[in-house]
């Protein structure tokens, strides 16, 4: 009888984690009251080499009624299938659902027969994506709720990093995570954008330090806001600032600054500038190497709206360098055109960029750039749809400084 009860339990636990891998029954993601996905696969919590992470796909904080991309991340070296479910709540109230959420592919469904007024979102069989040995990432998209004074928003998340043998076992590590979303305003007068941002130390490439620098020309105070971004579009916490942006409150006539100090290993970005109008200023990169004095270069911010850029080149005694943005939420491809000082077209190719994504790359060093050795002319940056930003440094041997571009 003990062997049969045995195999009945297994045999339950397993007929569980199959039904689980076209999603999760709701109430599966930790928040409070609620239990996660070790109800059915067993197993402490976090207690895994991997990870779990929730963030605003391109936005630090929500804006009342404008729809956002949610973005899950799920990690862990030995697993090949995969599993989670989310929920959103008032950070007031763990029980009053915050916004509802919109399935945009077929990797997600929401979760059936949930509690009246919650949404849960979960996978379905094609996002377990078995055979993955990950990272693996899930979106779906989220309407925050309609006023601002609805408060902090909490993310609530569970997710089953697992071995892909449809049971219950050890094998599958479960972890748990929340984010914290507060609400913000739509940005009124103007968004600029630094596609580099450069901090920290590299044996090769030396010491390097960022600061922007806001002034407004206005009789009136004013409140600027800079938020700091990877290269992948996330948000990222800098140095001395320890968070994803910085406020800045300027005086009529006032003058502010946000210095990000060298700490830490190399680390590049890209930075957002939104101010009312009447707000100007600039970047500004330090490098140092050794035994050499820190070298500088001041670069103008950015049009976020533009749909194309210029710059001039000249590679007969220098190298030029880029960073290309893409300041956009959905993604674009850039053509990047190289023209001789005739006009005459050297070389050609597409760069395509994700919604908020940036690449930084030395121009000759692309296969299709090669014949701007030896050479000067422009590079010219277009997308059909969407908005390019352009930053270009030209560098001889130990110096560097930016190269203005012309914005269409």
């Amino acid at each position: 009888m003990k062997h049969f009860l045995r195999f009945l339990i297994f045999a339950s636990l397993g007929a569980a984690a199959w039904a689980n891998s076209s999603g999760a029954p709701p109430q599966m993601t930790g928040a409070p009251g609620e239990r996660t996905c070790t109800a059915c696969h067993g197993g402490t919590a976090n207690s895994g080499p991997g990870s779990l992470q929730v963030r605003l796909d391109g936005a630090v904080n929500w804006t009342p009624g404008q729809p956002v991309k949610v973005k899950v991340t799920l990690s862990d070296p030995n697993a090949s299938r995969w599993g989670f479910q989310l929920t959103a709540r008032a950070a007031s109230n763990p029980g009053q659902m915050a916004g509802s959420f919109r399935i945009i592919d077929n990797s997600t469904r929401l979760a059936s027969n949930p509690p009246p007024g919650l949404q849960y979102v979960t996978h379905t069989l094609t996002g377990t994506k078995a055979g993955n040995t990950g990272p693996v990432s899930w979106e779906v998209e989220w309407t925050p709720p309609a006023d601002a004074g609805f408060g902090d928003v909490i993310f609530y998340a569970s997710g089953n990093a697992a071995n892909g043998n449809g049971q219950a076992d050890p094998g599958d590590r479960i972890y748990t995570t929340t984010f914290t979303a507060s609400p913000g305003t739509p940005v009124s007068g103007i968004v600029k954008v630094l596609p580099q941002l450069a901090f920290g130390s590299s044996n090769d490439l030396g010491n390097w330090a960022t600061a922007v620098y806001l002034h407004n020309t206005t009789d009136a105070p004013v409140q600027a806001t800079v938020r700091f971004f990877g290269t992948d579009g996330s948000p990222l916490v800098v140095p001395g600032v320890d968070a994803t942006s910085a406020a800045l409150n300027l005086g009529p006539r006032g003058t502010g600054v946000v210095e990000i100090p060298t700490v830490g290993p190399l680390t590049q970005g890209w930075a957002q500038v939104e101010a009312p109008d009447g707000v100007i200023g600039y970047g500004i990169f330090r490098q140092a190497l050794q035994g050499v004095n820190p070298q500088e270069g001041v670069v103008p911010f950015s049009s976020s709206t533009s749909p194309g850029a210029t710059i001039l080149f000249d590679e007969t005694d220098f190298i030029t360098a880029v960073a290309v943005l893409n300041p956009g939420s959905g993604p674009v491809t850039v053509n990047v055109r190289a023209r001789d000082e005739s006009g005459a077209e050297i070389g050609s190719f597409q760069l395509p960029l994700a919604a908020r994504q940036r690449e930084a790359f030395v121009v000759r060093d692309r296969p299709e750039m090669t014949q701007i050795r030896g050479r000067r002319g422009v590079l010219e940056f277009s997308v059909s749809g969407g908005a390019v930003s352009v930053l270009g440094l030209r560098f001889n041997s130990l110096a560097f400084t930016s190269i203005l571009p012309a914005e269409k």
